[in-house]
C-alpha cells in the first residue's frame, strides 16, 4: 500500500471506503453490539466525525461544525502515521494505536472522554484494523 504517501490519499472517499469495509464485516456486529459513540478520526488538519451504532458506522462527515462538538473521543495523527498504520503489514510502532500513542513515539493523540473509548476498545481496534483492507 505504498499509495498512502500523501495527505491527499486520506480524503472523505477513502474514509467512506473504510466505513463500507467496517459495515460489511461479519465480526463487528457481534463484538461491537454495544458500541454506540460519536468519535473523530483526525488526519493532519482534517477531522472525520464517525457515528457508530451497534458496531456499524452510520454516518461520516468531513470537518467539524459547532454542532458536532458532542463527540466522545478523538484519535488524531499525521497522515504519515495513518499511512503506515494502514499498510497490510505495518512497520514497528505503527501496528496498533497503542504503539502509535506511546509517549516515546507520540504519533497518535487520544483526546476526550476515554470511558466509551475503553468500553469499546475491542470493537474499535478491530474497526481500525480494517483500514488495512481499504
Amino acid at each position: 500500500m505504498s499509495n498512502f504517501g500523501s495527505r491527499k490519499s486520506f480524503n472523505l472517499e477513502w474514509v467512506e471506503r473504510w466505513a463500507r469495509c467496517v459495515n460489511e464485516d461479519r465480526v463487528l456486529p457481534v463484538i461491537g453490539r454495544f458500541f454506540n459513540a460519536r468519535f473523530v478520526i483526525g488526519i493532519d488538519d482534517t477531522d472525520f466525525l464517525c457515528e457508530v451504532r451497534r458496531g456499524r458506522i452510520e454516518t461520516i462527515s468531513e470537518g467539524l461544525m459547532p454542532s458536532d462538538m458532542g463527540y466522545e473521543f478523538a484519535l488524531r495523527a499525521p497522515s504519515t502515521a495513518w499511512s503506515k498504520f494502514a499498510q497490510k503489514t505495518p512497520p514497528p510502532m505503527f501496528n496498533d494505536i497503542w504503539a502509535m500513542a506511546h509517549p516515546l513515539h507520540k504519533q497518535l493523540v487520544i483526546e476526550g472522554n476515554t470511558l466509551p473509548f475503553w468500553q469499546n476498545m475491542r470493537a474499535l481496534t478491530w474497526m481500525l484494523a480494517l483500514m488495512r483492507e481499504v
